[in-house]
């Protein structure tokens, strides 16, 4: 059986050429129990995008505003990303926001951990000067109005003069889905669900997911009150810059409008 590489978070594989759709086999799994059992081969898995990862790491570096004393990760994962960045960076403290607790589990010991979905975050709290919403977090949160919702969060927690850092996988990346699976999305007005699967040690784990559009994230924007700073588009396998919205994913750094 062909085996279908994860075409939400990127973990596994990508897109690449996968058919939309349910997913035939095992349970459809929300995603946070679903990322319970991914988490022990999570490191491997990031391990096949390593090249994309870091240059989505590079371009945030590279932008952190001078003098960031503090960084949030929404969707952190086991957290050693966004502890590197902050590292690289000098920003001395760090909150990992993860609600899996399997990936919890895998987080570094002494690290400052909150149990909470992107879209549940506290509405009343610490401003954070870097926010980190990486590798398609925000294809987690079923349906326009929680992601909107979700958004408007992060521009919330983000301070005055921060920066906010998000990633999501291109649905008309023809680079890597092919032209094939591109213009079927086209020619089905497809809104971007689509099936995620991994393979680990052997077991299935199914869960759904969802994939943007250029034209969608700045909808998106507009309703979460956030502008746009800056915009890449990173291959997915190699992390080069492209000049074309369909040769990778959407790389964004965004501002809160109120701030």
């Amino acid at each position: 059986m062909r085996r279908m590489l994860n075409a939400t978070t990127g973990a596994g594989g990508g897109q690449e050429r996968v058919p939309d759709g349910r997913v035939p086999g095992a349970p459809v799994l929300d995603a946070i129990a679903a990322y319970d059992l991914v988490a022990p081969g999570y490191r491997a898995l990031s391990e096949r995008r390593r090249a994309y990862l870091d240059a989505v790491d590079t371009e945030i570096l590279r932008r952190v505003p001078s003098g960031a004393a503090s960084l949030m990760d929404v969707g952190a994962g086991d957290g050693r990303r966004a502890l590197r960045i902050a590292k690289q960076a000098g920003v001395p403290r760090v909150v990992l926001v993860e609600p899996s607790d399997g990936m919890r589990g895998l987080i570094p010991a002494g690290s400052e951990v909150w149990n909470e979905r992107m879209e549940a975050l506290p509405d009343a709290g610490p401003e954070f000067d870097v926010v980190l919403c990486l590798w398609n977090v925000l294809g987690h949160v079923p349906g326009w109005e929680s992601r909107v919702g979700a958004l408007r969060n992060l521009g919330r927690v983000c301070s005055a003069g921060g920066l906010i850092f998000l990633d999501v996988l291109n649905r008309y990346n023809l680079a890597e889905c092919g032209v094939g699976v591109v213009l079927r999305r086209v020619l089905s007005s497809h809104h971007g669900d689509v099936p995620v699967k991994w393979r680990i040690e052997g077991d299935e784990v199914n869960t759904q997911g969802y994939v943007f559009s250029a034209n969608e994230m700045d909808k998106l924007f507009r309703d979460a009150g956030l502008r746009v700073v800056a915009r890449e588009v990173l291959n997915y396998r190699t992390g080069r810059r492209e000049p074309w919205s369909v040769a990778g994913n959407l790389f964004y750094v965004l501002r809160a409008d109120d701030r």
